[in-house]
């Protein structure tokens, strides 16, 4: 076989150098080196990277040879032979692009050295530039690599974290989810091999966000965050369309494997370990990763892709709340009337009235797999798949939360940061949390292609299910204040005004004053969703060196069925709560806790309708059918291309919920329908300047489906004062959800320009957005005239047009020079953005200047520094998004959202043998905490949590 025919490979990094004078590219002509024995293959693509020379060669061949060690500073061209040692490779370097590796057989031709970098395999970040490059629209790429990529608890939405224009949405420590551009994790579409993926949200809820938390980096290959769109991709996506790739074992020529175990401390410990919590370790934890590829057969047409991960974390939280409620003193400690600070003869000193804090203890533990087979039949043009994953993660929680409430009679030793009151009321809250989620899937791929054409058959169900029983308790006192009786409570005041409680007087007096039960509450969740998913798509002289006319044609159905039900036991409140209760170890938070492990919930009397009414009403299932087809046309110049589409989304969906009387469930079950067809055209245009500059302008309809919960809830209408009411004219309350919705439909503008530099293995990108959506969905209340009564009704409604802009600026290269030969790779990203919405709230109408998860500003991205000397690198990924809106509320002095959110993950590795690597992770190096404000401009902090470091050894085998 020729050796243009042949399998080949090319192994790119990011320095440009060459190794013999007489190319004249460079005038360094050595490199240091630090490349262990191994297969051929790797040390070529090390050796690439290390002096950013072009290399081709036959991959077959290689892979099936051994290098030799190579070490220390020398020629690059000597190095070279030296790597080869005796491999029957001959050394061409004639042509001054890259250097070609022959074998004695091998014919050199004008044909092949013009075509090589088309046809040849491309690894790691050189894979993502090219992805970039060749989308015709706007696409970010993250590709996992085994070896280099931090995170022992590595998922997909810690990976795309790193990408320009994202922020982290997160549970915790960790995000969960994803905003792209400033637009809602609902309305992105995320898919694993284009098939669209299952996903139950917070707590149960049924919703359009993926949990990317759920899914290992490990099982994917490439994920990229498509941020405009054409015809050929799903309609239901205004912020992104998250595409991940399952791996492959022709990622590899043959047997591929690679183990990491890994141990972890959690430097803050909370009740875990104390408290009466059994089974928590209060700091350490564990885990592993493996991946293993081979392929076999008699031309090795059939491949297999196994990938397995296991982990027990432990994840402890302290958070306090800050209530905007505070006692105001004169100078002889005796309170002010009225209780204001613009009252005169105030001493200057804020005394709080509210003290509020928590501690969690959480055990998060992941198990589970993906594999995949695969067959390439040699010379057919077929390729098909069939692949399946099945993850469960799961948590056992302990919540510990004591509220006090101070008294205004009397205050003693009060300064600017401290101070003693008398407690007048002690709420004590507990809560366990025992979930867990089950992420399954089934996917296969059918694809044929000649050197025109392609066919692609994709199907595939996925599915999954979320359990939790949850335990909740509250109760509640008011100790006497009457001489040796009373109770007083220490309190600190840190810099932005939180107040902690250090000490209470007498823990057993408090605890023997009377606390009684509030509140007692059992649940039992069980949620499920499953989505069935088929497409078929055909192109036509669509390959990346195609001219002329072209087009492509497809359709999608697709199945989405979801079920929310909880079984609820509410207990008949009152009674001693003492006899439940103890006095922790701890001191933060400060109080008598519930033993829950223990607790008698067999002399707790249950309420038997509210339990009934309350578990049917819990009830929900929704069915949706969606039908998609499209047709898109391109016509490609030699430098330019234009594309233009239309897509037809199609949904119909039946909602089936409880019916209520007003207040209770009837215990029967109404079925709602509803549907909506929308057109979606799209026009792109792409022009490539000289000099590796190119412009793409695009312009695209989009929809963003409502909530299932949107569109249908149970109706639930109620008389008299409450949190909906005001006494006067306005009597009656009713909550209920709208069938009626129209999906939102946003027209999206983008422009940017990508110039690619250092022999396209950098890229520099400038991109201005706009989206005008309108039909926005947001909860509203309304007052209408129901039963001869004024009614505040609460549903969920299509608003006013609201509108998103913004410039993204990012920058990716590699190998960037240093002294002493070290090397860097560098990849930053900053985001600019502004929302504006109308909001309707309770009789007013306010204008916003964002829109919920839209922070001002973004910034991403990460270093790299290549350290030869050690056979390692050090590696820092930083991340920093503003504050942003989380939630909206009639009133909007209660709007709530994050605080500012920076984070700073810092990793290293170094190589101990040929096959064995150490690595050490340390993440929020910083200690940066989450916080909560509320507040039309979120200026009025609401709470903090503390999660700690977590710091990860690892030893990886490959």
């Amino acid at each position: 076989m020729s050796f243009s025919g042949r399998s080949r490979l090319l192994a790119l990094s990011t320095s440009v150098a060459c190794f013999i004078p007489t190319l004249s590219i460079a005038q360094d002509t050595q490199s240091t080196f630090a490349i262990p024995a191994q297969k051929l293959t790797g040390a070529l693509m090390a050796f690439s990277r290390q002096t950013g020379l072009h290399i081709a060669f036959d991959g077959k061949i290689a892979d099936n040879l051994r290098s030799a060690p190579l070490y220390g500073k020398m020629d690059n061209f000597l190095a070279l032979h030296k790597l080869l040692g005796k491999n029957t490779f001959k050394i061409d370097a004639s042509n001054k692009n890259f250097i070609t590796l022959r074998t004695k057989t091998a014919k050199k031709t004008k044909s092949s050295e013009q075509t090589a970098e088309d046809n040849l395999t491309v690894q790691g970040h050189r894979r993502e530039l090219r992805t970039k490059r060749n989308f015709a629209g706007v696409v970010d790429t993250a590709t996992y690599d085994d070896l280099s990529n931090l995170g022992g608890a590595t998922s997909i939405a810690q990976m795309l974290t790193q990408l320009p224009g994202v922020t982290g949405i997160r549970n915790g420590d960790e995000p969960r989810y994803i905003s792209v551009r400033g637009v809602s994790s609902d309305l992105n579409q995320t898919t694993l091999d284009g098939i669209t993926v299952a996903s139950i949200s917070d707590g149960g809820s049924i919703r359009r966000r993926v949990n990317l938390q759920n899914i290992p980096a490990e099982m994917t290959g490439e994920d990229s965050i498509y941020k405009t769109f054409t015809a050929e991709q799903d309609g239901g996506a205004i912020g992104a369309v998250i595409d991940m790739n399952p791996r492959s074992a022709f990622d590899h020529k043959g047997l591929y494997k690679y183990i990491n175990a890994y141990g972890i401390y959690s430097t803050e410990k909370g009740s875990a370990g104390a408290n009466r919590i059994p089974g928590m370790s209060p700091h350490l934890g564990q885990g592993a990763k493996a991946v293993f590829s081979d392929r076999f057969g008699k031309n090795k047409e059939f491949g297999i892709m196994t990938s397995f991960r296991y982990q027990k974390r432990t994840r402890n939280t302290s958070k306090t709340w800050q209530e905007d409620s505070y006692n105001y003193y004169d100078t002889k400690g005796k309170i002010l009337k009225p209780n204001a600070s613009t009252t005169p003869g105030w001493n200057g000193m804020t005394a709080p009235r509210y003290v509020d804090g928590g501690s969690y203890s959480n055990d998060l533990n992941t198990l589970g797999g993906a594999a995949r087979l695969e067959w390439r039949p040699k010379n057919t043009g077929l390729s098909a798949s069939v692949m399946g994953y099945a993850y469960q993660r799961w948590e056992n929680s302990f919540m510990e939360h004591n509220e006090y409430l101070l008294d205004d009679t009397g205050i003693w030793n009060q300064t600017p940061t401290s101070g003693r009151e008398y407690i007048y009321r002690a709420r004590t809250i507990g809560r366990k949390d025992n979930w867990k989620m089950n992420t399954n899937g089934v996917l296969g791929n059918l694809n044929w292609h000649d050197n025109i054409s392609t066919l692609k058959l994709r199907a595939g169900y996925t599915w999954e299910d979320y359990f939790n029983h949850e335990p909740y308790v509250t109760a509640r006192v008011y100790p006497s204040e009457k001489g040796n009786k009373a109770v007083f409570a220490d309190y600190t005041i840190d810099k932005e005004k939180v107040a902690t409680l250090t000490d209470i007087s007498d823990m057993n007096k408090l605890l023997n004053s009377g606390y009684t039960f509030q509140t007692v509450q059992q649940e039992y969740d069980r949620d499920h969703e499953g989505v069935a998913n088929v497409r078929l798509d055909y192109t036509r002289n669509l390959n990346p060196d195609s001219h002329g006319f072209g087009f492509a044609s497809g359709f999608e159905w697709r199945s989405l069925d979801a079920t929310n039900s909880s079984d609820q036991l509410w207990y008949n409140p009152g009674g001693s709560a003492a006899s439940s209760m103890f006095i922790p170890d701890m001191k933060n938070p400060n109080g008598p806790f519930f033993d829950l492990t223990h607790f008698a919930w067999d002399k707790q009397t249950l309420d038997a309708d509210k339990s009934r009414s309350y578990t049917q009403l819990a009830y929900f299932r929704y069915k949706e059918q969606l039908f998609d087809g499209y047709v898109s046309l391109h016509y490609k110049w030699r430098h330019s291309q234009l594309i233009a589409g239309v897509r037809a989304d199609a949904v119909k969906f039946n909602a089936f919920i409880p019916e209520t009387d007003g207040a209770n469930a009837t215990g029967n079950i109404n079925k709602k329908n509803g549907g909506y067809i929308n057109p979606l055209p799209s026009l792109t245009f792409v022009h490539e300047f000289p000099r590796d500059l190119i412009l793409h302008a695009v312009y695209s309809q989009s929809v963003g489906r409502p909530q299932p919960t949107d569109l249908a809830q149970a109706e639930q209408y109620s008389c008299g004062n409450s949190d909906d009411t005001q006494a006067g004219s306005v009597n009656c309350s009713l909550t209920r959800g709208n069938p009626n919705l129209r999906p939102r439909e946003a027209q999206n503008f983008d422009v940017s320009i990508d110039k690619f530099f250092n022999h396209r293995r950098g890229v520099f990108s400038v991109a201005y957005f706009d989206k005008i959506i309108k039909h926005d969905i947001y909860t509203t209340r309304a007052t209408e005239l129901i039963n001869d009564e004024l009614t505040y009704v609460k549903q969920p409604r299509n608003a006013n047009t609201s509108t998103l802009m913004g410039v993204e600026v990012s920058v990716v290269n590699r190998n960037l020079k240093g002294p002493w030969n070290q090397s860097f790779d560098l990849n930053a990203s900053g985001t600019w953005m502004r929302g504006r919405m109308t909001y309707e709230g309770a009789n007013v109408s306010y204008k916003l200047h964002e829109l919920p998860e839209q922070p001002k500003y973004i910034f991403n991205g990460s270093v790299t520094w290549h350290i030869p000397q050690i056979r390692g690198a050090l590696k820092a990924s930083f991340s920093y998004s503003a504050k942003y809106l989380e939630g909206l509320n009639d009133d909007p002095t209660q709007i709530y959202g994050y605080g500012s959110q920076p984070s700073l993950d810092i990793g290293a590795w170094h190589d101990i043998t040929d096959n064995l690597r150490f690595k050490y992770e340390v993440y929020n190096l910083a200690g940066s905490h989450t916080r909560m404000y509320y507040g039309k401009n979120l200026n009025r902090l609401e709470a903090k949590e503390n999660y700690g470091r977590s710091i990860y050894f690892e030893v990886v085998y490959n």
